[in-house]
């Protein structure tokens, strides 16, 4: 079966959604929204699909480079899409330059399962969407393929010249449509999702609410403030605030919610909702003593400041690993002389032969 269908976002502004229903239109997927953003127009097209019967379904588009700004992303997307049960699954779109720049392809497909993850846990059934270079290049293929629904972006340029990859996918971005005078992304779908996912939500139930006690923090834990919360008292944050790691200093209830208060070196910086909290839960050094590692060009010491030249040409081994505060310093040298105390994230193992 083929299905014909769309997918819009804010960049279609006020979309003609009876003129796409009038072209045959038999599915849109919305953009929820991109980054820590709601989509300008997400509602608006939400209730237009809702109005005129369209089966719809969701994207998010992150732009995350680090698993702090991404689990920001995702609580963000969280929070959009709570309380709908849309037709067609939601999708994870990971596809910035900078995140081929600067992350592997293992924190690449971690994230897109971790979507998916959550989205199970969220009650909706979900996917990736992603185009044949990032299939074969940038994320790990053989973690997603099986493992969750594809949506494949290959542009052939015409719905009938079909696309030669095969990813097992169920929907197929094909090129350019044109309805409403708008330009729109034109999809096929292979199966038929609201009988695939009426049977999922029947195999998938949502938790209830669970009682305000729910996030049992308690004095002392290290956490983070998700991006965009409000003070407890519902006024704004500063917003450095959300970059930031914090001690718990006071745990308690009222009303229908707990009040977390935070902050550093026993100074308060804000009582927040503890749903806007996120755990930071305690990791090992990704490095070990006695590794032998490169330095990545370009990067400084943990303090900040600027590395000599010679430091990226030659290998070092391991002498020092550490948890720092934001993340892990490592202290580098040759012939047990000290070279320097580096990030984590700025060294390169390197593997004997």
């Amino acid at each position: 079966m083929t299905v014909k269908g769309i997918d819009i976002s804010r960049a279609q502004e006020v979309f003609d959604f009876e003129a796409a229903k009038a072209a045959g239109v038999k599915f849109v997927i919305i953009r929820a929204g991109i980054g820590t953003d709601t989509d300008t127009y997400f509602r608006r097209n939400l209730a237009e699909c809702k109005r005129l019967g369209l089966p719809f379904g969701f994207y998010w588009y992150f732009k995350a480079l680090s698993d702090t700004q991404f689990a920001a992303e995702l609580a963000a997307c969280t929070k959009a899409v709570k309380g709908e049960k849309p037709e067609y699954p939601i999708f994870c779109d990971i596809e910035e330059q900078k995140q081929i720049e600067l992350l592997t392809p293992k924190q690449r497909t971690d994230w897109a399962l971790k979507f998916c993850e959550q989205m199970t846990e969220n009650g909706l059934p979900s996917g990736v969407y992603a185009n044949p270079s990032w299939m074969e290049h940038y994320f790990d293929k053989d973690r997603l393929i099986g493992k969750c629904d594809i949506w494949l972006a290959h542009w052939t340029g015409r719905q009938d010249i079909a696309t030669k990859y095969d990813y097992g996918q169920n929907i197929w971005q094909w090129g350019v449509d044109y309805i409403g005078g708008k330009k729109v992304d034109g999809n096929i779908c292979y199966v038929d999702y609201p009988k695939l996912t009426a049977a999922w939500y029947g195999n998938h139930s949502v938790k209830p609410d669970e009682p305000a006690d729910r996030h049992n923090f308690k004095v002392g834990d290290t956490v983070t403030v998700n991006a965009g919360a409000l003070s407890y008292g519902g006024t704004r944050l500063a917003s450095f605030v959300y970059g930031r790691q914090y001690k718990v200093l006071q745990a308690g209830k009222a009303n229908a919610t707990d009040y977390i208060v935070i902050g550093e070196n026993g100074n308060v910086t804000a009582a927040v909702n503890a749903h806007d909290l996120t755990r930071v839960t305690a990791k090992k050094p990704k490095f070990k003593v006695g590794d032998l590692v490169r330095v990545r060009f370009g990067a400084k010491t943990y303090g900040g400041k600027a590395l000599a030249a010679f430091v990226y040409t030659g290998s070092y081994t391991v002498m020092q690993a550490g948890l720092g505060e934001k993340t892990d310093y490592i202290v580098i040298g040759q012939g047990g002389n000290v070279t320097a105390a580096v990030n984590a994230s700025d060294l390169i193992p390197v593997f004997s032969a």
